[in-house]
């Protein structure tokens, strides 16, 4: 049990001792795959930008006071007003009123709930920022208009105007640096480790004895000419 892990600790140490001679090798390609990210997120990813709007069923208020009943409705409702906005009625009429496809408008919009609020989030994230923000609005006029005609809902209320983003939200260009040297860091090392565990050469005397079994009398000198 000694002898395997001696054995064990050795190869450790020569692989430790491969990875440190060819240092340079990993440096470069860490840098490689790094560069090869970059140019690939500048040049070759769509920028994509994100508009946002908030919107909030108020409750109701009866002289002065707020109607409980009311926020409990509220809350309730929610889930029902997110599937209302995910659902093919709104966005379709959304999509005819941008001249785009349904599955453009479906695809690019985010419904969410704020954690412990009824306040839903409405985002869409496109190449075109003007082209988000457009939809965004649409979404919540017509979402407004049919909450109107078929639930008899007025109280909607926008708290977040959408805005034309001024940045783009992906790619993320320090993300895929970072994610680029660790593959090239990857690559290298596995490289070396799959070479280190191929390696079936003697190197050295004491490999020789352990390899053969019987020691080692003399060794002749190697000079580099």
């Amino acid at each position: 049990m000694m002898k395997n892990e001696d054995e064990i600790e050795i190869n450790l140490g020569e692989l430790f001792a491969l990875l440190k001679a060819q240092y340079k090798l990993i440096i470069i390609s860490i840098l490689t795959m790094s560069i090869i990210a970059g140019v690939i997120t500048v040049f070759f990813i769509s920028r994509k930008y994100q508009s946002t709007a908030s919107i909030y069923p108020k409750p109701e208020v009866t002289e002065g006071m707020v109607d409980y009943t009311q926020i409990n409705a509220n809350s309730l409702m929610v889930n029902n007003y997110i599937e209302m906005l995910k659902g093919n009625n709104i966005q379709s009429q959304v999509a005819e009123s941008l001249g785009i496809t349904t599955a453009e408008v479906s695809s690019s919009v985010t419904i969410s709930n704020q954690t412990n609020t009824q306040i839903i989030s409405i985002s869409a994230t496109t190449t075109d920022p003007e082209l988000s923000k457009n939809i965004v609005d649409e979404l919540v006029s017509t979402f407004k208009k049919e909450a109107k005609d078929t639930l008899n809902i007025n109280n909607i209320s926008t708290i977040d105007q959408a805005q034309i983003a001024d940045a783009p939200v992906s790619p993320n260009l320090k993300m895929n640096l970072v994610i680029g040297a660790l593959i090239g860091a990857f690559l290298s090392v596995g490289y070396l480790f799959i070479k280190f565990m191929l390696d079936t050469h003697i190197h050295n005397k004491e490999e020789a004895e352990k390899y053969l079994g019987i020691p080692c009398l003399g060794s002749i000198p190697y000079f580099d000419n």
